[in-house]
């Protein structure tokens, strides 16, 4: 097979890959200005191209429902991953142009994805995990199993500013690489372009590089042990509501006890003088 096979009849104007084309350009340019310049250059104007990715996706046809063939998915995009894709996609769009408001967006992506899965997919299965207690025979398809679920939390945890001392929009966006580009990895693997060991690959590397960008902006490591901890209330069948309204609590306590302590600080030192 040959990138040709990517040219579909419902994209005559090549409308969806020349939007595709530039949100991954857009990811290359933002991240090499990170690495050189410390820095990424986000506004409104050179994110809508990655708004209107999304709605120009509806052009095509997909699956109403996922289909799987035993226990394992097949790689065709069902209404339920775009929905999903476009739903978290936005959240973190929404983040960056809104951070003051974007545990709003946080809550409203939870309410939206679920009434997506509820008319278009299936009780007990998600898009990334699959059926929920199912396990593979294999120890490494359940590792990835769970460090795929883990990053997921990981970025609702980012995209809702929590426990960070100041919004970061850099990470909010590193969000985005992984979201936006899974539908294309399983166009790909299907039309035999790559298989499906090298998308894990590049997939793990993007979601890899938001830990990076989270310790870079940060300078500590608590979003894996964080997001790890709130994996296992999720697994132990706690809403993820009920898990999101404590770390929203537990973020406003966070900040009212660090300005505390930072204003007591700054007393000490007034007296001192």
């Amino acid at each position: 097979m040959a990138l040709s096979d990517l040219i579909t009849k419902e994209d005559p104007f090549h409308i969806h890959k020349t939007f595709g084309a530039y949100v991954l350009l857009h990811f290359a340019y933002q991240y090499l200005c990170y690495f050189i310049y410390g820095r990424m250059y986000l506004n409104i104007w050179n994110l809508l191209p990655h708004f209107v990715l999304h709605l120009t996706s509806f052009i095509f046809h997909v699956l109403q429902k996922r289909v799987m063939s035993g226990d394992k998915p097949n790689m065709f995009i069902w209404e339920e991953l775009r929905l999903h894709s476009m739903i978290f996609s936005y959240r973190a769009l929404f983040s960056i142009l809104m951070k003051e408001i974007s545990p709003i967006f946080v809550f409203t992506t939870m309410l939206s994805a679920d009434g997506a899965s509820y008319v278009f997919g299936d009780l007990g299965v998600t898009t990334v995990r699959g059926h929920h207690n199912r396990f593979s025979k294999r120890w490494y398809k359940n590792l990835f199993s769970a460090f795929f679920s883990i990053s997921q939390i990981g970025a609702t945890v980012i995209c809702g500013g929590f426990f960070q001392e100041e919004y970061s929009t850099v990470l909010a966006f590193s969000t985005l690489l992984p979201i936006q580009t899974s539908a294309f990895g399983m166009t790909l693997i299907r039309k035999n372009i790559i298989n499906k060991k090298i998308w894990q690959l590049v997939y793990t590397v993007e979601l890899l590089m938001v830990y990076y960008f989270w310790y870079q902006e940060t300078g500590n490591h608590l979003i894996f042990p964080m997001s790890f901890f709130l994996y296992i209330l999720r697994r132990f069948d706690v809403s993820k509501y009920t898990v999101f309204m404590s770390v929203f609590f537990g973020d406003v306590l966070y900040r009212v006890v660090r300005n505390v302590l930072i204003e007591g600080a700054s007393h000490d030192i007034v007296e001192y003088i």
